[in-house]
């Protein structure tokens, strides 16, 4: 849609980078990689967009840096549109992923850690209980390295390893509970309270 109003996917791409990341600078061939589009065509749209006066451009250390000019008179409607559309792509993109997670198999509980929500002390970056084909398994894990460009680490452990583990005040498990989540599918009780299968059922009864 955003690509039809703006006259160009590139340019679409380049402002919902910018508006999106307003603190940061990027430089050209890393926008490249990061939206995925033709380099000859991220320079045109850069040109424009800096025209206008809604990207601004700086060198460091013989490197011409672009980033979004928050003095733009452009900036706050422009930041509102795409701040919109970056949430509804994190909606459909989350409710995508646990689709697929589901269809691994019997999923006890899943949830992104580590490079996910940004916690680089974090051990794994996918925790997953359950029976799963295995293949599968293996498939989605590499879309996420595909897509996050990094290797990830994940971990796999059946519901009684997992239940027998947490008795046990097993460190892992201990840590892995305590570390921060965001959690796609629970039905098992994680705090020993209940709390975990009732969120769990709430969240299939607004899939439905």
């Amino acid at each position: 849609m955003y690509d039809k109003l703006f006259g160009s996917k590139t340019r679409a791409k380049l402002l919902s980078l910018f508006l999106n990341n307003s603190d940061k600078s990027y430089y050209v061939r890393e926008i490249t990689r990061t939206i995925n589009e033709q380099i000859n065509s991220v320079r045109r749209e850069l040109a424009n967009l800096k025209s206008l006066d809604i990207v601004v451009s700086q060198g460091k250390k013989g490197k011409l840096y672009y980033k979004a000019n928050k003095k733009s008179d452009l900036y706050p409607e422009l930041k509102k549109i795409f701040s919109k559309s970056a949430k509804e792509e994190t909606a459909k993109t989350e409710k995508d992923m646990i689709k697929t997670v589901k269809n691994l198999g019997d999923v006890s509980y899943a949830a992104l850690m580590g490079h996910f929500v940004k916690d680089n002390s974090s051990p794994i970056d996918f925790f997953i209980v359950g029976k799963v084909n295995r293949r599968r398994l293996k498939t989605f894990i590499a879309q996420l390295e595909k897509e996050s460009k990094k290797e990830l680490n994940y971990s796999l452990m059946d519901l009684d390893e997992f239940e027998n583990r947490k008795m046990m005040f097993d460190r892992f498990m201990t840590e892995i509970m305590a570390s921060p989540k965001d959690v796609l599918i629970d039905y098992v009780d994680e705090t020993g309270d209940g709390q975990g299968l009732k969120s769990s059922v709430k969240r299939e009864e607004k899939e439905v």
